[in-house]
């Protein structure tokens, strides 16, 4: 397994977690939960995927400022994430409940992935 392929193949994961779980809001919840389920979504999946290019595009041989920067990205990010959870929640009026089931695509895409690595890496004696 190459290394490099697995913040892609975690994005990957966590946006097919996040289209089932708004195809399931959307059926079975009311309009304000699947709303905040869909921003909380985008928010975080919009996130991982800022922080996954900034850590990919990094010169690690420069540590210092690089990790400087790595750290201070991340700290900006959150404040805006911050920001935008609290607009949501105060001016558009999506259901808290549904934001918060939103934000937690990337952790369930996380644990998709090592239930995928765990049964890819099974040997055919064991199955």
């Amino acid at each position: 397994m190459n290394i490099q392929q697995l913040p892609r193949i975690l994005l990957m994961l966590s946006a097919a977690v996040f289209v089932v779980g708004l195809a399931v809001s959307c059926a079975l919840a009311s309009p304000r939960f699947a709303a905040g389920f869909c921003a909380g979504g985008a928010l975080v999946l919009l996130n991982a995927w800022v922080s996954a290019r900034k850590v990919k595009g990094a010169d690690f041989p420069n540590r210092g400022r690089v990790m400087a920067s790595l750290v201070g990205g991340f700290y900006v990010r959150l404040i805006l994430l911050g920001i935008c959870l609290y607009a949501m929640i105060a001016v558009v009026a999506v259901d808290p409940i549904g934001l918060v089931s939103g934000l937690s695509v990337v952790p369930a895409g996380l644990l998709v992935l090592l239930a995928l690595m765990y049964v890819a890496n099974r040997r055919p004696g064991e199955v």
